[in-house]
């Protein structure tokens, strides 16, 4: 007899599936808005200033909507602190590496590099469990990383030294990121979405306007008003947008596998930045972006296998 209970299973996964889908997706148009933003003259600490404070209150809105009052957002202090040191890492330090990144390297190498977290996540996660990863696993966590330095370009010097400070920039927040998303597993569906989005931002939004206060002189705030509209779209799109869905998928499918799912991302920024900026990848970097997405899918086991047509 067929359980009840499986068609429901069935919708929830797919509903996680497509929310780590999407919010993938509306993440690939970062890298590229940072490079318009950059060329306006706006510093990194600056765009992450202005975006996350901007962020904070369309998040507390929508929450309210969600939820109806804001009786319904509190949570144990202990819970909230958890959520808000997860954001100082996986957003405000994650990001500040990130969008340094971003300024040294070009969109397409970087975003491959940053969707190196779920090798971190499977790490970690091992670390967790306390025993080693499956044989297959580490094969492909081997790979992964082979990937990672065709991606930056390791058998032209000239190409792999131009990358090599972003390229660690861009690993490191990799690594901030993947912790960011441990916390979120752990904390997400006792939260749900809405209070682990807000608790998450609020943390990155103390770190980074204190960054903000300590490094930049607040003249650096008055931005030219096409500088100021990019931050906005930044904001919504790929701040308020994923982080509720991101967090929403987390919550339904497990941070190991949402890791996977959201390999999608690099994909659309490759595409989006060969369009829109005139990046191009050597075929050296294309086969190793390649290796890293279709190792991290193999981490997950979820490469498609052809089986030969049975003719009658």
């Amino acid at each position: 007899m067929v359980s009840v209970a499986e068609p429901e299973d069935r919708r929830r996964e797919l509903i996680g599936i497509a929310c780590v889908i999407t919010s993938a997706l509306a993440l690939s148009l970062k890298g590229i808005l940072a490079k318009y933003i950059f060329a306006e003259g706006v510093d990194v600490a600056t765009l992450l200033a202005i975006r996350y404070s901007l962020t904070l209150p369309m998040l507390v809105g929508i929450a309210l909507i969600l939820k109806g009052s804001f009786s319904a957002l509190r949570m144990p202090w202990r819970d909230f602190a958890i959520g808000m040191a997860g954001g100082l890492m996986g957003y405000y330090i994650a990001g500040l590496l990130d969008f340094t990144a971003l300024e040294l390297i070009d969109v397409s190498v970087e975003r491959v590099l940053l969707f190196s977290f779920p090798v971190f996540v499977l790490l970690l996660d091992s670390l967790r469990r306390r025993r080693l990863p499956p044989r297959r696993q580490t094969i492909a966590l081997l790979l992964a990383e082979a990937g990672i330095l065709m991606v930056m370009g390791i058998t032209d010097a000239r190409v792999f030294f131009v990358n090599l400070e972003g390229g660690l920039y861009a690993i490191a927040s990799a690594f901030a990121f993947s912790l960011y998303f441990m916390v979120n597993q752990a904390l997400g569906p006792r939260l749900g979405s809405a209070r682990m989005a807000l608790a998450a931002v609020a943390g990155a939004t103390l770190g980074i306007d204190g960054h903000f206060l300590v490094t930049m002189p607040l003249d650096s705030l008055a931005t030219g008003w096409p500088a100021f509209a990019m931050i906005l779209a930044m904001a919504v799109f790929c701040s308020v947008v994923p982080f509720l869905l991101v967090t929403e998928g987390i919550r339904r499918v497990g941070a190991s596998r949402s890791a996977l799912i959201s390999t999608v991302g690099p994909v659309a920024t490759l595409g989006l930045a060969a369009l829109l900026l005139g990046e191009r990848m050597s075929l050296e970097q294309l086969a190793g972006a390649g290796l890293v997405i279709v190792s991290i899918l193999a981490l997950e086991g979820k490469l498609p296998r052809w089986r030969r047509s049975s003719r009658t």
